[in-house]
């Protein structure tokens, strides 16, 4: 029989995986939590030493015991009785007790977690047995609120159909449905990290009903959805691009047209009222803005260019992650994409990861590199690493060390790669290595050339703004002409807003007329934009805008 045996006084006490509750009743006293945790952690600790990280397994007795230990630290001195029993309850759920332990991060607001788990195992305990993994998806993303341009800055808030979202009753709602079988999906077929871009909207439960009575799109062709809506070429002729219309609703949508902003809003939210993951993504082209729509067409596969136009030259499309709301990178995407979560590889990585940053280890890198070994991409153990050797003592030539390997293994996702150039970048600037600065400058400029060119005139973007900061208007200068040399013919959106805008503003307010004058012309000429492109309006603005005022009322 496998199992863990820890002492409480003269009393050994086994645990298996499958006796989770057993545990529960033998310490049914909350007041003893605190001091249970801390045996529990020495007696892990001493587990550990005897195993190799390789051994345990995400569904041994010792890693549901690491997550029982873990689960603990959630634990209140000040839980009403309904609320001991409550978190008791979600305790012995082995799977939403996992899945809570997997997926939250530091950036989560854990009492708010907590408290979203308790209210549905106290309201609504028999969804939770069915669905654990909603329930979690729910609680983190709803654990704070949505940000205020949600769901983008090209509509009033006021015509959109929102309101503060009670998760209880949205987890009832969602239950009812999934036994009705009125959605295209089975949620149950959903990781937590997916069921959130299904849960990810404040919209109004008539609204959602209304898309899934009138959308019709299969979930393999739910592509065609974005361009069911008609593209209001008029609208946007006229540089109308707030939505104009009292109402932000479906139907309204349907009825009316919209740009593009409007297509893919629709797609994407129509998508999750049928229980379809869906994603709604921004960037910038030759033109200047664009937005469209991903959605998952498959347990694990996302289809990530609808709508999504080849012509104007995207190098990658912004989407928000709604447990955190801050952007999901390029690469974060592809592995999502890739459904990497659901292996089993991953999974170890997962724990052995999280083993080496929470169980107070003498020795957490041992634990990241048996992670690493498990899966050699696995990015937070990557991080882990480099966070333990940028905080601690580690020398400077192991540092280096350290992200020249990181650069190489990561070495055909470009927005990963230049994380660790970049970090090599600082590390040269801090021992004063002029060579080596310009030329890692330089290769992040020319291998970002192409297909990321975003990266590239990011990285030029700083440099910029490092002179501008410095007061160092002439060298700004000097390497402001130099990017716009090096991105011309790229997508004009991303230079125009990335670089001339930033770099315009700045000599603006430090009175550096003469430089904004000669940086528009100069951008003018560079990117050339049509007068009825984003860009091109946006240019005839700032150019307007850096005129004196005398000249500007002539």
């Amino acid at each position: 029989m496998k199992g863990l045996l820890f002492a409480l006084g003269s009393i050994v006490f086994f645990i298996s995986s499958a006796g989770a509750a057993t545990w529960w009743e033998a310490h049914p006293d909350p007041t003893t939590w605190a001091n249970e945790k801390i045996l529990l952690g020495d007696t892990l600790r001493s587990e550990f030493k005897k195993k190799k990280p390789s051994d345990i397994k995400p569904e041994s007795d010792e890693a549901d015991q690491f997550r029982l230990w873990q689960w603990l630290d959630l634990a209140r001195t000040d839980f009403t009785p309904e609320q001991v029993l409550a978190f008791r309850a979600l305790g012995e759920n082995s799977d939403l007790r996992r899945a809570v332990l997997e997926n939250i991060r530091p950036e989560d607001h854990q009492d708010e977690v907590l408290k979203i788990l308790l209210q549905m195992q106290l309201n609504c305990p028999e969804c939770i047995q069915e669905l654990p993994r909603l329930a979690v998806a729910f609680a983190l993303v709803f654990d704070q609120p949505f940000p205020k341009g949600w769901p983008h800055r090209q509509v009033p808030a006021a015509s959109v159909p929102a309101e503060e979202v009670n998760p209880v009753t949205r987890m009832q709602e969602m239950a009812e449905l999934q036994r009705a079988r009125r959605f295209v999906t089975d949620l149950r077929d959903f990781t937590v990290n997916e069921l959130k871009f299904v849960i990810d909207h404040p919209l109004v439960t008539s609204e959602m009903e209304w898309a899934r009575k009138n959308v019709a799109a299969s979930r393999s062709g739910f592509g065609k959805v974005f361009s069911s809506i008609r593209y209001d070429i008029p609208r946007y002729e006229a540089n109308q691009l707030v939505w104009p219309y009292p109402a932000y609703t479906f139907s309204e949508i349907r009825s009316k047209g919209g740009i593009c902003v409007d297509q893919a809003y629709f797609a994407a939210n129509t998508g999750k009222a049928k229980g379809l993951p869906t994603l709604y993504f921004s960037g910038q082209g030759d033109d200047g803005g664009h937005a469209w729509f991903g959605f998952m067409d498959s347990p694990g596969h996302w289809e990530t260019d609808c709508g999504r136009y080849e012509s104007q030259n995207y190098p990658v499309g912004n989407a928000m992650d709604p447990q955190v709301w801050q952007p999901i990178s390029d690469t974060e995407l592809t592995f999502l994409a890739k459904g990497r979560e659901r292996s089993s590889v991953h999974q170890q990585a997962k724990l052995l990861t999280d083993i080496g940053k929470t169980l107070e280890n003498s020795d957490p890198d041992r634990w990241f590199e048996a992670a690493l070994l498990v899966q050699p991409e696995y990015l937070p153990a990557w991080k882990a690493q480099g966070e333990l050797l940028d905080g601690g003592k580690a020398s400077p030539e192991k540092r280096v060390e350290f992200w020249e390997k990181y650069t190489k293994r990561f070495s055909i996702y470009p927005d990963l790669k230049v994380v660790g150039q970049d970090k090599l970048l600082q590390l040269a600037k801090e021992r004063g290595d002029e060579m080596a600065v310009k030329n890692l400058s330089r290769q992040i400029l020319v291998q970002n050339r192409t297909r990321r060119f975003d990266l590239g005139i990011g990285v030029a973007a700083m440099e910029v703004g490092e002179k501008t900061e410095a007061g160092k208007w002439s060298e700004a200068e000097t390497a402001f002409r130099r990017a716009l040399r090096e991105f011309k013919g790229q997508a004009g959106g991303n230079l125009y807003y990335g670089l001339v805008v930033p770099f315009v503003e700045a000599a603006l307010a430090e009175g550096q007329g003469a430089v904004a004058k000669n940086a528009l012309a100069e951008a003018r000429r560079i990117l050339r934009p049509g007068k009825d492109t984003l860009v091109g309006r946006s240019l005839i603005e700032l150019e307007a805008k850096s005129l004196p005022e005398k000249k500007r009322g002539n």
